[in-house]
């Protein structure tokens, strides 16, 4: 697997701020057309869009394992986010391992960087949210995510004062919450991104701040858009950009829809999860955070109100881990591989939804990770989840700070290995793919299971 260091913190939520509809329970049972899964073009190209517990080619397996080598032998560590990204950054270096491990490495770094000052809270980015410059409204047919991008309710203020990091970092804060609680991997990955750009002429495209979301989107969460939508765009900037689309490749096509007239998006959506001067018929948004997402139906083209009966807060059945999702491994079942990871709600959750509880939800008869990290023997981070598929606390050891020695975990046994019993086991060379020691991403945090609303991700 690749060497990985635990997550930096980068997004605390509290239940206050988060939307009852972020996650749709259809969201759990969908299953994503081919085409939805693996882009193909006219040209015989094709883009992977869903990456997570889902099944690989033969090539991409290959290809994978030689990022891996090529980490290992670089001496390259990651967070377990990125290293579930793996083969979004295979695919944007055209099934290059090199390039891929580099692209990377690249956004580790930036992570590292943008974080280091802890998470972008909530709270912090609450006030410049009412402006509505950056929100997600609804979700397409096939169940992903649209975040609207209002330029024209920039502030012109933060253009003099140049802050149009306050922007940047409301958009990175939407990303990660999407990463968190909008997402099921193997299921729905992407988002659509609509930007409005009513009222302003060529002169007043704020080209800096749309380059920013251009940069951050395409560099550093990679392989997550799966289509631009610009709407209400003037006849200059039109003519313009009609011009400059014959120099994008196929796959640039596909996700840039400059739109004549915004009900094209009715192509795509129900009319119900866009507003009025979208194609839709929500009325236009006076309030912004928690996002104002609602409930379906989500079938492109309906007409109707949305439905009122629509289980709410299902975004808290995954884990923290669980919505990071895995990478398939070809010596595990099928089974094995789609398995999600829960937290303690879930089964509540799917109960009251009326849902079947699948067994790995079911935490009520194991330790929860409350219980676990509470015990002298259960450091949070060393819980893990066995191939058994339940949780499970590390045995009883004795402090240490004995540099080499380490101790794995294995099928719920143990063993100390010294020194001259060969050389130390790196516990940190684990991925998010199988049930190795150390090579599944089990939930870790005690708050994780409790539903907590902190969106970092931790590891072993």
């Amino acid at each position: 697997g690749f060497r990985t260091v635990p997550e930096i913190p980068s997004m605390e939520c509290p239940e206050l701020w988060q939307a009852p509809h972020s996650l749709p329970i259809d969201c759990l049972s969908y299953e994503p057309s081919s085409e939805d899964a693996v882009t193909k073009f006219k040209n015989g190209d094709q883009e992977r869009k869903i990456h997570n517990n889902i099944q690989l080619s033969a090539s991409e397996i290959e290809r994978l394992q030689g990022m891996r080598e090529e980490s290992k032998a670089t001496g390259q560590e990651f967070y377990p986010s990125v290293t579930s990204m793996a083969t979004r950054f295979l695919s944007r270096a055209r099934m290059d391992p090199r390039k891929a491990v580099k692209l990377m490495k690249e956004t580790h770094d930036w992570r590292k960087e943008f974080f280091k000052d802890g998470p972008i809270s909530a709270e912090s980015v609450a006030e410049d949210m009412a402006w509505g410059i950056v929100y997600f409204i609804g979700r397409d047919f096939a169940l992903r995510p649209a975040i609207v991008i209002r330029a024209n309710r920039i502030p012109q203020q933060w253009y003099k004062e140049k802050r149009i990091d306050k922007f940047i970092r409301m958009l990175i804060f939407c990303m990660e919450y999407f990463l968190r609680y909008m997402v099921v991997p193997g299921r729905v990955e992407n988002l659509n991104v609509i930007v409005d750009l009513a009222s302003l002429g060529i002169s007043q495209v704020p080209l800096s701040a749309l380059g920013e979301v251009y940069k951050v989107m395409s560099h550093h969460y990679i392989g997550r858009v799966y289509k631009f939508f610009v709407c209400n765009i003037s006849l200059g900037l039109s003519t313009i950009a009609g011009m400059a689309k014959g120099f994008l490749t196929d796959r640039q096509k596909q996700k840039l829809n400059m739109l004549d007239d915004p009900t094209e998006l009715r192509k795509e959506f129900a009319l119900n999860q866009l507003e009025t001067d979208l194609g839709g018929t929500r009325p236009k948004a006076t309030k912004f955070f928690p996002f104002p997402v609602v409930a379906g139906p989500f079938t492109a083209g309906y007409a109707g109100p949305s439905l009122t009966d629509a289980c709410p807060n299902a975004h808290e059945l995954l884990s923290l881990s669980g919505a990071i999702g895995r990478l398939w491994d070809p010596k595990l079942t099928a089974e094995q591989n789609r398995r999600l990871e829960y937290t303690g709600h879930a089964a509540e959750i799917l109960e009251r939804c009326g849902l079947p509880v699948p067994p790995e939800a079911r935490l009520d008869a194991e330790p929860s990770m409350a219980q676990l990290s509470k015990s002298s023997s259960a450091n949070a981070s060393n819980v893990f989840v066995g191939p058994d598929g339940k949780l499970h606390a590390p045995p009883e050891r004795t402090p240490s700070t004995d540099a080499d020695t380490a101790e794995t975990i294995y099928n719920g046994q143990q063993s100390h290995l010294h020194e001259e019993d060969g050389p130390p086991v790196d516990d940190r060379d684990f991925d998010l793919r199988t049930d190795e020691v150390g090579d599944l991403a089990s939930p870790v945090a005690a708050h994780d299971q409790q539903g907590g609303g902190q969106g970092f991700f931790c590891c072993k």
